[in-house]
């Protein structure tokens, strides 16, 4: 409805200046049928008179209700009258008219547009110009009101989903601390850490939807940590390795951008890459993560979607990884960016904060 809006808003103000310029075309061209009748009569009262000094003069007075400027030389190019023009200015007069009797020239009529058409078609194309930028404003507002409300979406939809399920999580704990001696040790180690994985996603998501404070942290640890779950995870449909020159430090939530490379990584197994490299690089002042794999990839049109709200290549899901991960790289002043996509050779996707 939004771009509707400013689509007609866009006719109507089309309309407005073909209209208005189509004015100035008739006025001009009245100007030019007036210019050349005021030659006709000039050339008929010359030819008639008996003294050109007297016909001249009460042509000054027949030219004072003309709106456009005006100069009428006689055939010596002497000035003879004007109106709407200085007499230093009669020779840039941009049109002329021979007064013409029978085949002899007897004089010249020059003149020009009234200069309120100039002025006119000023206005029309600045009123115009105004329009185009006033509609791009609007558009602007709306894309960031829209970011906005996304924002508060995400912020909402986070604090709402770590309250509601922190009381839960807190009881199965006790229950858990409950049962425990009674269960195989296998299983008290299994569900101690599906619990302790429910309560990092549940702070995961709280940080998302409140306020962040980034220290500076050694990130290396934190993705290879990643990296060793998941490939113990997916150790029958992927082989995922990770790839770092020593200790890197960078101001940013360890948990949060450990949340993004897993995401990226789940994002490959799903797009049936069976290869997956993590890889740490510094690039100039920034710190770059990035995941490649041999995965299906994107196309040219979901490579401009690909991080848009909800999107995904899959027939089920919600299609949040990518916008989580972007959501994360925005929270640190980053950015990510699909960096090649070659299907099925090498799609890199990169987070650089």
């Amino acid at each position: 409805m939004r771009i509707l809006g400013i689509f007609i808003l866009g006719i109507f103000a089309s309309a407005g200046m073909l209209l208005s310029l189509w004015a100035v075309d008739k006025l001009e061209e009245n100007s030019k049928k007036s210019s050349k009748s005021l030659s006709l009569l000039i050339s008929s009262l010359l030819v008639s008179s008996l003294s050109y000094e007297e016909t001249y003069s009460k042509l000054q007075k027949v030219i004072e209700d003309i709106d456009f400027p005006v100069a009428i030389l006689d055939n010596d190019g002497k000035l003879r009258a004007f109106k709407n023009v200085k007499k230093e200015e009669v020779g840039k007069l941009r049109f002329s008219e021979d007064i013409m009797y029978y085949d002899k020239r007897i004089g010249v009529l020059k003149y020009d547009y009234p200069r309120y058409t100039s002025t006119l078609r000023f206005i029309t194309f600045i009123l115009y110009g105004g329009i185009i930028v006033i509609s791009f404003l609007i558009m602007y507002s709306f894309y960031f009101s829209l970011r906005y409300e996304q924002v508060e979406f995400w912020m909402g939809f986070s604090k709402g989903l770590a309250h509601q399920l922190a009381t839960p999580v807190s009881s199965l704990y006790g229950w858990y601390e409950m049962i425990k001696g009674s269960i195989p040790v296998d299983a008290q180690e299994g569900i101690k850490k599906d619990l302790e994985r429910i309560s990092s996603i549940l702070r995961r998501f709280s940080k998302l939807g409140g306020t962040l404070i980034l220290e500076n942290s050694e990130i290396v640890s934190t993705i290879k940590n990643v990296v060793n779950e998941l490939s113990e995870r997916f150790k029958n449909s992927a082989n995922i390795t990770f790839h770092y020159d020593g200790e890197i430090w960078v101001r940013c939530d360890p948990e949060l951008l450990g949340w993004a490379v897993e995401n990226l990584i789940k994002n490959s197994v799903e797009a049936g890459a069976d290869k997956i490299k993590v890889e740490i690089k510094r690039r100039g002042n920034r710190t770059c993560i990035s995941v490649i794999d041999n995965g299906k990839g994107f196309t040219k049109k979901e490579r401009r979607m690909a991080f848009k709200k909800s999107f995904s290549t899959k027939q089920r899901g919600w299609g949040v990884g990518l916008t989580l991960v972007k959501k994360i790289a925005d929270i640190h002043k980053g950015e990510v960016f699909i960096e090649k996509s070659d299907p099925f050779f090498e799609t890199i996707i990169t987070i650089c904060i």
